[in-house]
């Protein structure tokens, strides 16, 4: 197994980025994971603008509750879950390579979580949409690069694109309990606006699309850390709690 680089200081976990294709993130000493869910092409087409689009088998990989094992039942007490994603670059014809997107539930759909996002290697852009079944309120299109963090409120269907040349490796932190749902998005071809290197298109199965902004992660995040969040998490979990319970803001924006 060839190890193409070391990801274990930006993850704070010792992990590996092999580059294969079926399997490409290996634990190191003391890391494991609880799932991998390799996300191919075929399982992509419903979001996809061009249902026939050519691309990779495998479009990105996640790796759901990562952990050191010497710490595992300290963050399940905790109720905190990290996953890693692997996002490989390129296009699917004319969008650049993507996650399917989804929206954070709990056991009942009305029940919405929010997300905390690492970017730890490459270039990302992030979609949120507000929607309300096919009318999108508001699209925030957020381009981020490595170090930076990007926080997904409560309520917004999210969408992650590699716009880089190199893997896009992230980290997610959210509350252990919830449903990703992605039934609207595959509803509808993806969200409200398809994106590519040519710029973005609408995307007509939504009645209505409102207001489009584009940020920048660094302008929005006021008090940037320098540690992975994998680390802070145990170092404070009191400042993520806004991820478990959506009623106490979120100190880092």
């Amino acid at each position: 197994m060839t190890c193409l680089f070391d990801l274990t200081t930006q993850l704070g976990i010792p992990f590996s980025w092999t580059g294969h294709l079926d399997d490409p993130l290996y634990p190191l000493i003391d890391a494991g994971y609880d799932h991998h869910v390799a996300r191919s092409l075929e399982e992509l087409r419903p979001f996809l603008e061009d249902p026939d689009a050519k691309g990779p088998l495998y479009v990105y990989h996640v790796y759901e509750g990562v952990h050191l094992k010497s710490e595992q039942a300290e963050f399940r007490r905790l109720g905190f879950g990290v996953d890693v994603t692997m996002l490989w670059p390129g296009c699917l014809t004319r969008e650049w390579s993507k996650t399917a997107g989804h929206i954070h539930t709990g056991i009942h759909r009305s029940d919405l979580f929010g997300e905390l996002v690492e970017v730890v290697h490459g270039e990302a852009l992030f979609l949120l949409q507000a929607a309300s079944h096919d009318r999108i309120s508001e699209i925030l299109l957020i381009s981020a690069t490595k170090g930076d963090w990007v926080v997904i409120p409560p309520g917004y269907s999210h969408v992650t694109m590699n716009i880089g040349q190199d893997v896009l490796a992230l980290t997610f932190v959210h509350a252990q309990d919830i449903y990703l749902d992605y039934e609207d998005l595959a509803r509808h071809r993806g969200a409200g606006l398809w994106i590519g290197p040519e710029g973005y298109r609408l995307n007509p199965s939504y009645a209505e699309i409102g207001v489009i902004r584009e940020l920048r992660a660094r302008d929005l995040i006021k008090n940037p850390v320098g540690a992975p969040l994998y680390q802070l998490i145990g170092q404070q979990p009191d400042k993520f709690r806004f991820l478990i319970d959506p009623q106490v803001p979120s100190p880092w924006v």
